[in-house]
């Protein structure tokens, strides 16, 4: 079998390609295919999931305009920007690998693929409750919960990004939300 973790990494590095809207295309489809690569094949999502939890659902209008912003300023100030090229990479991986983590939380609790937008949301208001970014939770002192195998090689690696962005907390808090959300028909208070 193939692993998925290669995938997770990829999907982070996809960032680098300097063609815009490009990069956020491989990143997203490397995200779908270690999913894809992470169940056996009788258990295996249907597409209509996968589309629910690898779709992009930022504005494609506020990607051009950072763009167009946001490129002549790289080339005045790249020594910033390449510090803040590599934080997204790292950013990217860890939010993968969050994904990947609470796509698995969800298919061990029977969530999937029937309540995969739900998935999706309690995901969404997970990276919204917290502060996740590994760069930013490193430099303010966060907590970084221990994970319980951190595994070798790229698992490891990847492990390690999650769980300097919070992971164990991060997937607490998914679990919880998406049971009140799934059993309990109610979102949390104050998380859209």
């Amino acid at each position: 079998m193939i692993s998925p973790w290669p995938w997770l990494v990829t999907s982070g590095l996809a960032l680098l390609v300097p063609v815009p809207f490009l990069d956020e295309f491989l990143s997203r489809h490397a995200l779908r295919r270690a999913l894809e690569l992470d169940q056996p094949d009788s258990e295996a999502l249907p597409a209509v999931a996968l589309d629910a939890l690898t779709a992009d659902r930022d504005s494609l209008l506020l990607g051009c305009l950072w763009v167009a912003l946001v490129w002549p300023l790289k080339k005045l100030f790249k020594t910033v920007f390449w510090f803040l090229t590599w934080k997204d990479v790292l950013d990217r991986t860890a939010w993968s690998a969050q994904v990947f983590s609470n796509t698995r939380i969800a298919r061990q609790r029977g969530w999937l693929p029937t309540h995969a937008v739900a998935v999706r949301d309690s995901i969404d208001a997970t990276f919204e409750k917290f502060r996740w970014s590994p760069v930013t939770r490193t430099l303010l002192r966060y907590d970084q919960p221990a994970l319980v195998a951190p595994g070798e090689g790229l698992e490891g690696l990847v492990n390690s990004v999650r769980q300097h962005a919070g992971g164990a907390l991060l997937d607490a808090y998914f679990t919880e939300h998406a049971r009140k959300v799934i059993e309990g028909g109610a979102a949390l208070p104050g998380v859209g």
